[in-house]
């Protein structure tokens, strides 16, 4: 990945949201202000309308009350009993004041003395510029704000003019003159005075009323000034008794500005100024219809008209959470990054390897292969030897068993990566196994000229049940690795331990590989369990490998509920130890037992001597050891001088001091040729075969000596009748059965068909799938009883082949047991088997033993179609 461009490209993607929040916020800030701005003056020009229907209507009940007071000539105690009773608005009172002394009566008496109802304005001067509105009709009458003297609040005062009736009898009457004194006064001689009426009401309570509908103008306030800049209604922010003086105290104006304002105020319009806290704010001045000279001044801090929805601070912390985000990607890039990397750099080695394995013969194949190969060249050349070449035919099938697990498994990758691996466990003989190891292992032990030790110790159980080609494969693969990475000269030793186990029935195996070869650092231990993972060094990068042998076991070990441990130091050797919990078959093993016959064991190896000497006191013979060939000749010259010989003499071939077939000419000039001697190797004796027989060697016996191999070999060189022998497998439930194969190609058909002929079952062929439909349409139940199908032919593979039978009309063609005997041996390949209707699968190449195994489940499946009800069925 290119970082500096991810990085570069995060970097603006981040500066232009940071940009565009920015930028747009200021702009619907801009907006939002002229909308506000806009939106202001219209309510304020709004409020005047407001300011207005409530001027008039409190006007008009002045009037009104001022009506009936003068349509009924009452004096000043009729109207103020009058008012008393029409005004009960506890916040408003009436006061009826005589415009010549500025003194009168009020309905609601003094706050601080309820007896008191006079009131006098002559400290107050709220009439004067009434004077000329008074006798108008249709005109608002109020007052500035005052002080009410009854209970000291600010007010202002709805005013009209009356005409009270004045009797003679009338002076210093009290206004709580009772009605029948005011019914009596009225017959007396009587005149008429000018007063005014005053329908007082608070400030606070006028304010009430002009409130703007919003809540994003909470802080507005609404005053009223006359022509002069006097307050009518003052706000609460505004100082001084004069808006202009207050605008001059708090605002650089010079005079020619101030005149302008004066004239400009009682115009609609709007403007900005100070307050008396050095804020901006607006005022919106708006010219009262109902009167001469007054003006609706409303007031708001600039701060609220600029005051919108977008919410700075989240927009900061957006913004920082975005710089924070940017930063934890460039982290978790470059994190990644360097994780691609190393996994661009993994994918290219595992690329290269199975490229590599792809090019390249594996060396896990090679190593079967070249047993199989050598063991056949052997075989041709000693064609007369009967059982020699059984010998190698055996060998050479152990390894091909070997060879086909590999081949599945290697080819198969996805299976062994994902632990897809079945087990099919079988009755084996561990000896077999060991040989196996033996043979296939030569080629390489010679090449290298190594030391090659197998020892077992301790196996009491020769046959096993479990999956043999699995714990071949584990074996092969640790022994392979071990001869492979191990230089010239050096040695590796196997020991093959039983020893007993938690698990009832079984036993503990225990397979160690110990070399001496380059061994591995650390680093690689760590790592070495991995498909196609090698170590990287010059000393082994000629030496060919897939790297999946120890993926391979590590997955087998497991699968089996094994252990695998490994010790290694480089630059001295590794040692491999795998542990295995193996079922004991339940076939009975024959009684091996020799007579007391006098055995001497030669090898330099203390634990074969020890482990050889054992396993021949557990036959009956009588064992000595000697560790050199010195020894063994001493030991001899006392025996012949006391009378006495051994009657098997057991010697390794490769001693330090001296070879097996030069031991054995010393031997048979002392002991003469009534001795028989076995000669003991793990290695391919072939090459020194002659000589060995000319020295006077009597048999050939391979490493590890088990107790098997022992006891035949010494019955064989002795000529002695074996105790049991060993019982042929009973094939008879089956060797009366038919089968149809089908199969195209001629080696093949000749394979299989011997195959069963050795069993004793009759087999008939089909040399494609259209021939099998037609030779099965009108078979009897006792024509065939299985068929074998192969895949891939002409005319009609096995697959379509396979359809058109189970269509057939003929029940029991529609129903015969089809097995599929093919190549094509992967699980996708089963499936679509079992899909087209067949009941097995056999992959090729054919091991007949699970040929014999499939057609027993028939044979015990099979209904018997001579009986009528089976048939229908």
């Amino acid at each position: 990945m290119k970082k500096t461009l991810i990085i570069i490209a995060n970097f603006l993607i981040v500066l232009f949201t940071i940009f565009f929040v920015v930028l747009y916020a200021r702009k619907q800030s801009s907006s939002m202000e002229i909308y506000n701005t806009e939106n202001f003056m219209t309510m304020s020009i709004g409020m005047e309308q407001v300011t207005t229907n409530y001027l008039e209507g409190e006007q008009r009940l002045c009037d009104s009350w001022a009506a009936c007071i003068n349509s009924r000539k009452m004096n000043m105690n009729e109207a103020m009993s009058y008012l008393k009773v029409a005004q009960r608005i506890p916040n408003i009172s009436a006061h009826i004041i005589n415009l010549n002394t500025f003194k009168g009566y009020s309905n609601k008496p003094k706050i601080d003395n309820p007896d008191e109802y006079n009131v006098s304005y002559k400290e107050i001067d709220i009439f004067s510029s009434l004077n000329e509105l008074l006798g108008q009709q249709d005109q608002v009458r109020v007052t500035r704000s005052f002080t009410n003297p009854m209970n000291g609040i600010q007010s202002i005062a709805f005013c009209d003019l009356l005409e009270l009736r004045v009797d003679d009898s009338e002076n210093g009457s009290n206004i709580n003159t009772s009605a029948s004194e005011i019914s009596t006064s009225k017959s007396k001689s009587s005149r008429f005075e000018k007063a005014v009426l005053m329908r007082v009401i608070p400030v606070e309570t006028l304010s009430s009323k002009w409130v703007f509908p919003s809540e994003k103008y909470s802080d507005a306030q609404i005053s009223i000034i006359d022509k002069q800049g006097n307050y009518i209604i003052k706000g609460k922010s505004f100082k001084n008794s004069n808006f202009f003086e207050f605008y001059k105290s708090y605002n650089q104006i010079n005079n020619d500005d101030l005149e302008n304002l004066q004239n400009e105020i009682h115009e609609t319009g709007m403007l900005t100024m100070q307050n008396s806290k050095a804020e901006s704010c607006l005022i919106v001045h708006v010219p009262v219809n109902t009167s001469f000279d007054w003006t609706l001044i409303t007031y708001i801090p600039m701060k609220d008209i600029t005051r919108n929805d977008i919410d700075w601070p989240l927009v900061i912390v957006v913004s920082i959470c975005l710089i924070i985000l940017l930063f934890f990607d460039i982290l978790i890039i470059m994190r990644f990054n360097r994780k691609l990397a190393s996994a661009a750099e993994e994918a290219d080695y595992a690329n290269k390897a199975k490229t590599e394995f792809l090019s390249t013969m594996s060396h896990d194949i090679r190593t079967p292969m070249n047993a199989i190969i050598g063991l056949t060249t052997i075989a041709e050349n000693n064609v007369k030897d009967s059982q020699y070449v059984s010998d190698n035919l055996r060998k050479i099938k152990l390894a091909s068993n070997h060879l086909l697990t590999l081949i599945n498994d290697i080819l198969d990758i996805s299976k062994v990566e994902r632990g897809n691996i079945s087990l099919s466990p079988v009755t084996f003989s561990i000896v077999d196994s060991a040989e196996n190891l033996v043979n296939i292992s030569q080629p390489m032990v010679r090449q290298k000229n190594i030391d090659f030790r197998f020892r077992s110790k301790n196996i009491k159980h020769e046959f096993l049940f479990a999956d043999q080609l699995r714990i071949n494969q584990i074996f092969i693969n640790i022994l392979s690795n071990a001869l492979k990475y191990t230089p010239k000269n050096k040695h590796v030793y196997v020991d093959l331990t039983e020893y007993p186990s938690e698990k009832d029935g079984c036993i503990k195996l225990e397979y160690k590989v110990s070399d001496t070869g380059i061994g591995m650092p650390e680093s690689f231990m760590e790592i070495m369990y991995e498909p196609f993972i090698r170590q990287t060094d010059s000393r082994i990068n000629s030496i060919q490998g897939t790297g999946l042998g120890l993926a391979i076991t590590k997955k087998m070990v497991d699968i089996m509920g094994g252990q695998i441990d490994c010790q290694s130091i480089e630059g001295q050797g590794t040692t491999f130890t795998v542990t295995l919990d193996i079922e004991v078959s339940s076939k009975a093993e024959n009684e091996q037992k020799l007579p007391p016959i006098e055995v001497l064991v030669i090898d330099d190896d203390e634990v074969l001597l020890e482990t050889a000497c054992e396993t021949l006191t557990a036959l009956g013979t009588n064992p000595e050891i000697a560790e050199s060939g010195d020894t063994a000749l001493t030991k001899l010259l006392a025996k012949k001088q006391a009378g006495k010989s051994y009657n098997v003499i057991i010697l390794d071939w490769k001693m330090p001091d001296t070879n097996g077939v030069e031991l054995t000419k010393k031997i048979r000039e002392i002991a003469g040729k009534d001795i028989s001697i076995l000669l003991v190797s793990a290695y391919d004796w072939t090459q020194i075969e002659e000589d060995a027989k000319q020295a006077g060697v009597n048999g050939f016996i391979s490493k590890p000596l088990f107790r098997s191999s022992l006891f035949k070999k010494i019955c064989e060189v002795l000529r002695l009748e074996e105790n049991i022998t060993a019982q042929e497998e009973n094939n008879s439930d089956i060797a009366d059965m038919n089968i149809l194969v089908v199969e195209d190609m001629d080696v093949n058909w000749e394979v299989i068909s011997t195959l069963l002929d050795m069993y004793g079952i009759k087999s008939q062929r089909a040399e494609n799938g259209k021939v099998a439909v037609d030779m099965l349409k009108s078979i009897q139940p006792a024509d065939y009883d299985v068929v074998f199908m192969d895949i891939q032919m002409p005319v009609m593979n096995g697959l379509e082949a396979t359809r058109e039978i189970r269509k057939l009309d003929n029940p029991y063609a529609a129903g015969i047991p089809i097995i599929a005997m093919t190549a094509d041996a992967f699980s996708e390949n089963v499936a679509e088997c079992f899909a087209a209707g067949m009941n097995g699968h056999i992959a090729k190449p054919i091991d007949i033993h699970n040929v014999i195994k499939e057609l027993r489940k028939i044979r015990q499946a099979k209904p018997d179609f001579t009986k009528r009800d089976d048939y229908e069925k």
